[in-house]
């Protein structure tokens, strides 16, 4: 299967690409940046339609995994965020259609869903809660949800859209922005099983429009529906996080 990664060079996009490549997958990478891999490269602007016609064509399917930097100024004005994740994510699918390609993973945030009460987005609702969300980043996840399900719908795409919760590398222990993670929480989400979970969404023949709640944590399956992520997909956690500390553990 031959698939786009945008977001390649990212650190979301590194991680991500690792169970593909483990399993031999035909990889075309996007980034804006240049960037180093043994992986076909394509660099350019997702904002520009006729730069993803071009990263789209001959591919089977795609990982959207690009997001606009969050530094402290990107989310003032929608300009940089609605450019990078809206509009980027509205070429991307656009393309798709034209070039006949037939699943696509869309990677969101488990901050589509904060607009609703606490209770919305657990166990009981999980998944078939609908996005709502409150800030400018958030709102860019919705709009990127909004028109994946259109796209599935119109075009009859296969979209899976992983909601995942707080991105860290298990090995490093920290995050995208260099923090040392030492305490535990139920959201930590390995860029890894990030992979994976794509990966196994574009193996199957069936999905239409499917969303998953997507963290490694074991705890996360019985606090934010991750278990539906499992039974569909036949999905396990290979970096649940398991060394840190518990909230409340004996020393």
């Amino acid at each position: 299967m031959r698939v786009l990664i945008t977001g390649a060079a990212g650190y979301l996009g590194r991680g991500l690409r690792q169970p593909f490549e483990r399993e031999g997958y035909t990889l075309r990478l996007m980034d804006i940046a240049p960037f180093e891999s043994p992986h076909e490269k394509f660099i350019g602007d997702v904002a520009q339609l006729e730069s993803v016609r071009k990263a789209v064509a001959g591919m089977d399917a795609m990982v959207i995994a690009h997001m606009a930097p969050r530094r402290p100024d990107a989310y003032v004005t929608p300009v940089v965020p609605f450019d990078v994740n809206v509009k980027g994510t509205a070429n991307l699918f656009f393309a798709a259609a034209q070039s006949n390609v037939r699943k696509v993973v869309l990677i969101s945030s488990t901050g589509v869903t904060v607009g609703h009460s606490a209770a919305a987005s657990g166990l009981e609702h999980g998944h078939l809660v609908g996005p709502k969300s409150k800030d400018m980043y958030g709102l860019t996840k919705v709009l990127q949800e909004v028109m994946a399900e259109q796209f599935s719908r119109e075009y009859g795409i296969g979209v899976s859209v992983l909601r995942v919760g707080h991105i860290v590398d298990q090995d490093a222990m920290q995050n995208k922005y260099g923090r040392k993670i030492t305490t535990f929480e139920f959201s930590l989400t390995d860029r890894r099983d990030i992979g994976e979970v794509a990966r196994l969404c574009l193996e199957r023949s069936d999905i239409k429009y499917e969303v998953f709640n997507v963290m490694s944590t074991d705890e996360s399956r019985s606090i934010a529906d991750v278990q539906h992520t499992c039974d569909f997909l036949g999905w396990k956690a290979r970096y649940p996080f398991a060394a840190l500390p518990k909230p409340g553990a004996q020393a």
